[in-house]
């Protein structure tokens, strides 16, 4: 297997580039490396005749891929390396090592946000999910949200928090934001010309991007990582990322009822059996009770 070494300060060097608006777009072949200053990543190899390409516009400290595959699914996906603020309390906990290993139960069961319950309402959101995942060793925090189908096109967005202690002694997160937008019944994307022959179910789609992100997950290399201080504190993990973590997850997300008569909604937890309550009028303040 021939791995290609490719940098984003370099890339405008390279051949296979198309220019849209000023905009270099580079097609990344399958096993090519993508560097920034903290992280590298491999391109996934699936579907190699439609690559992941990426684009010069996003900052150096960022890696982006993105590809569409006619008439199936889109995929965007960015990874960074981020100073880990201190606002970020439930983060800070996979630095501590008794928090860390009570992370899971705690994350699990975090309820939702009130401007999360009212994206119920908002953008149609109708599936949440906290879990743990592991990437490069690591033990990070990763929460989905799906949202209903329109116009033949929906969507679900991941997003994966894994802090760690740099060789300076700063407190750093990669954060993974990875999102795929997918089609049915003949309903074309931008940019695709012939309604696809194939038929592809949901599962199927979403199998090929867990298998996509799991190559990427699988080949992460973090290069300011104090792996000495991680490892003397409990933190490293001899752990990958799996394919049916989320599947174990309880969805967060609520199912609602209007009732005319208070002029409030009334809803039920799907899976969790949380029962909230608030005024049609009141979108972010809720009255809830676990079950």
């Amino acid at each position: 297997m021939k791995i290609l070494a490719l940098t984003l300060i370099i890339v405008l060097s390279l051949s296979g580039c198309m220019r849209r608006s000023n905009v270099e777009y580079i097609s990344l072949q399958p096993y090519t490396k993508i560097t920034s200053p903290s992280v590298s990543i491999l391109a996934p190899s699936s579907y190699p005749k439609t690559p992941f390409k990426t684009s010069t516009i996003h900052p150096k400290a960022v890696i982006y891929l993105d590809r569409t595959i006619p008439n199936m699914m889109r995929e965007d996906i960015r990874i960074s390396a981020e100073p880990l603020k201190s606002e970020y309390s439930t983060l800070d906990r996979l630095l501590d090592k008794k928090l860390n290993g009570e992370f899971e139960e705690y994350f699990i069961t975090l309820p939702l946000t009130e401007w999360k319950m009212y994206n119920t309402f908002e953008r149609g959101v109708n599936y949440y999910k906290d879990y743990v995942d592991f990437v490069a060793g690591l033990k990070c925090g990763t929460s989905v949200e799906s949202q209903n189908i329109a116009e033949g096109i929906g969507s679900k967005k991941y997003w994966t928090f894994c802090p760690y202690y740099d060789k300076q002694g700063n407190k750093k997160y990669i954060g993974i934001d990875y999102r795929f937008y997918f089609t049915f019944n003949q309903t074309t994307f931008e940019g695709s010309d012939n309604v696809s022959l194939v038929k592809h179910k949901f599962e199927e789609i979403q199998l090929q991007f867990k298998y996509d992100m799991k190559e990427i997950f699988d080949s992460i290399e973090i290069y300011d990582m104090d792996k000495e201080r991680m490892e003397k504190e409990g933190l490293l993990y001899n752990k990958k990322y799996t394919l049916e973590t989320e599947s174990n997850a309880k969805d967060k997300s609520l199912k609602c009822t209007y009732i005319k008569e208070t002029d409030s909604w009334d809803c039920i937890g799907r899976e969790t059996g949380r029962h909230c309550t608030r005024k049609r009028t009141e979108k972010y303040i809720w009255d809830c009770k676990d079950k």
